[in-house]
């Protein structure tokens, strides 16, 4: 049986809510050359139920109960090991495709540019019920970006201009070791910046898919947790201690890191904190917050000019 072109990945654990939904973006494509594989991570609701009932009307379904519950990154894994796919989707079992088109546009991006090691695009956030909250479009337009240079611009925002995983396309060849499993809340930005490191990123101003927001998901109770918080001192730590980020990190992104570490973290990231002022130097420092200040005086004085 000759290889799909595509492999989407969803792990799931306790889906019911959403699972069928997800499924059904996934079959509406009109990319075809796929195959959907569904790892349930010891559900105790009707996970099972729903999926045995659709991979029996579609055998580009394949899908097992996991022996024991893992964790995110786990399960991710299980699916990656097992996947057979050129190129790997994941999409989250509570997350959907919007346009039949969202596979295919992302293949041809792959196939059409070698140097291109992950795909993302635009998004909606949607509530449990599928009503859109916010549109996403991080970037502003179509095109491609070095990989290296997102990172960059990652840690300058600070935040995740990438998206999640449900917004994204990569080579199976390039997943290295896949997911850290030291990560809950953050594993995907971590795999993805291993990604970019390897290629560019190719970027699509449409809203292809939809992130959901909804309180019994995984995100909230980290952010509940303060596990996010923690991770992301882990992430800026391990990868800022490469050379060549600290060579190519632009006097913004300094300036973002450092006035973002001292508020959310204080004297935890003092070491770090110390490390990048002595690249960015005490007057960028102040010439930056200087800018800054201006920058949202301005951004005020808008605001307040009548229409």
């Amino acid at each position: 049986m000759p290889a799909p072109k595509v492999s989407v990945l969803i792990p799931v654990y306790n889906g019911k809510p959403f699972l069928a939904e997800c499924i059904e973006s996934v079959l509406a494509q009109d990319f075809n050359d796929y195959e959907l594989l569904i790892a349930d991570d010891c559900s105790t609701d009707s996970t099972a139920a729903i999926v045995e009932n659709y991979a029996a009307r579609d055998k580009r379904i394949r899908w097992w109960r996991n022996q024991k519950n893992s964790d995110q990154a786990g399960n991710f894994n299980l699916c990656l090991q097992t996947s057979r796919g050129e190129f790997i989707k994941p999409l989250y079992a509570d997350d959907i495709m919007l346009k039949a088109q969202t596979l295919g546009r992302m293949v041809a991006i792959l196939e059409r540019q070698p140097e291109v090691s992950l795909v993302g695009c635009a998004s909606y956030v949607i509530d449990a019920h599928g009503d859109r909250l916010k549109y996403r479009d991080s970037l502003g337009r179509s095109g491609t970006w070095n990989g290296k240079e997102i990172i960059q611009r990652c840690f300058g925002t600070p935040g995740n201009i990438i998206g999640e995983p449900s917004l994204v396309m990569f080579r199976r060849s390039q997943s290295g070791n896949g997911f850290n499993s030291r990560y809950r809340q953050i594993v995907d930005l971590e795999f993805f910046f291993h990604l970019l490191e390897k290629g560019d990123f190719s970027y699509i101003a449409e809203p292809l898919a939809a992130w959901r927001q909804h309180d019994n998901q995984v995100t909230s109770a980290n952010q509940r947790s303060g596990l996010s918080a923690k991770e992301e001192l882990w992430l800026i730590q391990e990868w800022y201690s490469k050379p060549w980020l600290q060579n190519h990190a632009s006097r913004q992104m300094l300036f973002m890191q450092i006035r973002h570490l001292q508020r959310i973290y204080g004297k935890e990231a003092d070491e770090l904190t110390a490390a990048m002022m002595r690249r960015l130097g005490r007057g960028w420092y102040a010439i930056y917050g200087i800018k800054r200040k201006i920058s949202r005086h301005f951004r005020k004085l808008r605001c307040h000019i009548p229409k």
